[in-house]
This record gives C-alpha cells, sequence and structure tokens, in this order.
C-alpha cells in the first residue's frame, strides 16, 4: 500500500487542533493562575499579620505587657503565636515597637516598614521595643519577608534584589491611662 502526502487534505484535517491549540495557551494560562494565586496568598498573608498585630497590641495599649514585664522575645511571640497558621517566625518575623510624647514626634520617629527588618544593601535595620507609659502614643509594627515564587513577579518585590515583598501589619494607638511604675523590658 502507497501513502500519499496531499498537502490540500493535510490543511483540512482538524483532528488534533484542540490540542495544538492547548499547548500554545496553556503555559500562558498557568503563568496566569500562579500568580492570582500567589498574590492571593501573599495578601492574605498581610491580612493574618496586620490582624496579629492588632490583637498584640491590646496588651500594650491596655498595659498587659507593661504589668507583665513582657520582653521583646515575648512580644513577637504573642504576633508569632496568632500568625503562626500562614507563616513560618523563626527569624522571618520582626518587630518595631516606639513610643513618643506626642504623635507628631511619633511620626518623625517611626521608620517605613521597609526599614524594619533584615537590612538588604542598605542601612540597618531600624530596631526598637518601647511599649510606652500611660496615656503614651505607640507605634507598632511587624514585617515578614515574603519568597517570591512566580519568576515574572519580581517587579512586585521591594526588598533582596526584588526576589522578596516586605509585608507588614501596622497599629498606631494612644495607650490608656494604665496604672504607672510598669514598663517593658
Amino acid at each position: 500500500m502507497r501513502l500519499k502526502f496531499a498537502p490540500r487534505k493535510f490543511l483540512r484535517n482538524a483532528r488534533g487542533v484542540t490540542a495544538v491549540e492547548f499547548a500554545m495557551v496553556a503555559p500562558v494560562f498557568f503563568m496566569a493562575l500562579g500568580a492570582v494565586i500567589e498574590t492571593g496568598i501573599m495578601l492574605f498573608t498581610e491580612y493574618v499579620l496586620q490582624a496579629s498585630v492588632q490583637e498584640a497590641a491590646r496588651k500594650v495599649r491596655t498595659g498587659q505587657a507593661q504589668s507583665a514585664g513582657m520582653s521583646a522575645a515575648a512580644f513577637k511571640t504573642e504576633i508569632c503565636n496568632l500568625a503562626s497558621a500562614v507563616m513560618d517566625c523563626n527569624g522571618s518575623v520582626n518587630v518595631y515597637v516606639k513610643s513618643a510624647a506626642s504623635f507628631a514626634a511619633l511620626k518623625t520617629a517611626t521608620p517605613s516598614y521597609l526599614n524594619v527588618g533584615n537590612a538588604y544593601g542598605g542601612a540597618p535595620s531600624a530596631s526598637s521595643y518601647d511599649c510606652g507609659g500611660p496615656s503614651k502614643p505607640v507605634a507598632i509594627i511587624a514585617t515578614y519577608d515574603w519568597n517570591i515564587v512566580m519568576p515574572f513577579m519580581s517587579p512586585f518585590g521591594n526588598v533582596d534584589g526584588n526576589s522578596k515583598r516586605r509585608v507588614a501589619g501596622f497599629a498606631m494607638f494612644q495607650n490608656e491611662p494604665f496604672p504607672s511604675g510598669t514598663s517593658c523590658s
């Protein structure tokens, strides 16, 4: 039996077109799907970190942290216990707590969240653990460096050569007028 090659018949044949079209579209589809999934998980992580900071900040605002003599490590552990469902806190979460005499002074003394945590080729990271006294303004910043997985999402990175995205939780408030004479250590 002799096989003939018929170009016209070959061009009209529609078998396998779906597989070829899928092979052309699939990489773009899966990259977009991966970007959506990673962005969603990253934003959820930032939400959980923000909620954890707000919850832990209540201990500072009400004076519970001061009366217990809560250390910086214990306060970080408090945040990590609340956020441990979505992030690994071993060295990845950095906490900055600062108090000042007024909100204006606190605003000038509080660094950008990009400067709280590991310094990547820039100035050393800001560190502070000052819970403040009764009726004093306090700012709390907690940061977590998210490792970007999808290679084309590096424009959304903001630290470590755009290979990581620093997400943050922030709280600024005035302490309640709790009994003085206690402080964080």
